[in-house]
């Protein structure tokens, strides 16, 4: 065995366990120990109950919290997926008509080639022309 003591309640080791019991079966002698000892068990088993109510009780609670907490966040992930379905739906109608404006040669309705688009973007009169400030390459 090491050389630390026992310590088996409120740091009383086993030989100051022993003195104590000692001194009580001399105050009381050996008529009033068993009940002594059957009062002593009683208030252990109650103690032990109360324990167990304490115990019981803190789990109820914490399940009751744990499934609301369960339930916020099964909500929150559905919003979530919703939000993101929503979402993806979204970016594939900006990708299509964006695909349908940049490449406009056929239009879905008909299935008939649109006109050509212009190569060249009409000059506007009224907006002046950027000034060329570049010299020649020689």
């Amino acid at each position: 065995m090491s050389g630390m003591p026992v310590l088996l309640f409120l740091d009383i080791s086993g030989g100051e366990l022993l003195v104590i019991m000692l001194v009580v079966f001399l105050v009381f002698g050996p008529e009033k120990m068993p009940e002594m000892a059957r009062k002593a068990g009683r208030l252990m088993n109650q103690m032990k109950k109360a324990s167990s109510d304490l115990t019981r009780e803190f789990k109820k609670e914490t399940s009751e919290l744990q499934n609301e907490i369960s339930s916020v966040q099964s909500q929150v992930r559905d919003q979530v997926e919703s939000v993101n379905r929503e979402f993806n739906r979204n970016k594939s109608q900006v990708e299509t008509e964006m695909a349908e404006k940049k490449n406009p040669a056929e239009t879905p309705e008909s299935g008939i080639p649109a006109e050509a688009p212009l190569t060249e973007k009409p000059t506007d009169a009224a907006s002046p022309q950027p000034a060329d400030n570049t010299t020649p390459a020689e």
